[in-house]
C-alpha cells in the first residue's frame, strides 16, 4: 500500500492507533529516532526496551493534523500496525486489528506486516504494560482504546 494512502486512511480515522500510549522501541530503533534530529521523549524500561513519556495515550510524535512526525525512522511495532503480536504460553500469537486501514490491505501487505511484527524483540511485546512507567490513569486510557478494536486471529 502506498504510504500516501495510508496518510489519508490514518488522518480520516484521526490517528486512532497513535492515541494508544505511542509504540514501544528497541535501543536501535530509539537511536536511529534521535539520530535523525526528533525530540527525545524515551523512557528506559530495561536496556533494550523503551517507551514515550506518557501523554494522556498519544504517542509524542503525533502531529495535530494526525501525521507522524517520525514516519521514516518509526520502529516495527509501527510499521506492522494493524497486525499485532503478542506472546501466549511462550508462542508467538499474530492478530489483524480492524481498523479504517485494515479494508485496503493486500494479502500481501499483511504477510509483509506479520515479517515485521515478528521481528519485534519479545522483551517489548512480554513486558508492554507490566514494567511501563505511565501513569495507572494512561494505562487504563491505553487499554481501554486498544480493546474498542475487533481482532482477528492471523495464524
Amino acid at each position: 500500500m502506498k504510504a500516501e494512502m495510508a496518510l489519508k486512511i490514518c488522518q480520516k480515522c484521526k490517528a486512532a492507533c497513535c492515541k494508544m500510549g505511542g509504540p514501544d522501541f528497541s535501543k536501535s530503533e530509539m537511536k536511529k529516532v534521535l539520530k535523525a534530529g526528533h525530540p527525545n521523549y524515551f523512557v528506559e524500561l530495561n536496556p533494550n526496551h523503551f517507551e514515550l513519556k506518557g501523554k494522556k495515550g498519544r504517542c509524542h510524535y503525533l502531529t495535530n493534523s494526525n501525521s507522524c512526525r517520525i514516519h521514516n525512522e518509526r520502529p516495527l511495532m509501527c510499521k506492522c500496525w494493524p497486525v499485532y503480536v503478542n506472546y501466549k504460553n511462550n508462542k508467538k500469537e499474530f492478530v489483524l486489528i480492524e481498523c479504517p486501514l485494515t479494508s485496503q490491505l493486500s494479502k500481501k501487505d499483511i504477510q509483509i506486516m506479520k515479517y515485521q511484527a515478528s521481528r519485534i524483540p519479545k522483551e517489548i511485546i512480554t513486558n508492554s504494560f507490566s514494567s511501563s512507567k505511565f501513569p495507572k490513569s494512561d494505562i487504563k486510557i491505553v487499554e481501554m482504546r486498544f480493546n474498542k478494536f475487533k481482532q482477528k486471529p492471523l495464524n
